[in-house]
């Protein structure tokens, strides 16, 4: 995992986080337009366009680097299908996985097959 950050005054940057703000009031101005009901427990995607209003900078406690902190503005916000949606979280969520050196066996090689099956390929 490569750190693109910049250095700030001469501290090392490791981290970045966000901070959004609004973020209820573009989807509700959309439903309003188009209502939706939802339910308990149901999971909804949404793509939120939003604004960089902030950026500074938080020290990292018991360290002398820094964490960049980005605050965004919601605005227009939508739901959006889980057809698109999930692929595109089930990456995310497979890359957050393998940042904390958690690697997921590929199923579709041959050598992991051979061996799920039983097979050696050195016999």
């Amino acid at each position: 995992m490569s750190n693109n950050l910049t250095p700030f005054e001469g501290r090392d940057v490791v981290q970045s986080t966000i901070k959004v703000t609004n973020a209820g009031d573009g989807l509700s101005e959309a439903l309003a337009v188009e209502p939706v009901e939802m339910h308990h427990g149901e999971k909804r995607y949404l793509l939120i366009e939003a604004e960089v209003t902030r950026v500074h900078y938080d020290e990292i406690k018991d360290t002398d680097v820094l964490r960049r902190v980005h605050t965004l503005r919601a605005g227009t916000a939508t739901l959006v299908d889980e057809d698109w949606a999930i692929p595109a979280i089930a990456e995310q969520k497979r890359r957050n996985l393998e940042a904390k050196g958690v690697h997921a066996l590929s199923f579709e090689d041959d050598d992991v097959i051979a061996f799920l099956e039983g097979g050696d390929d050195d016999e």
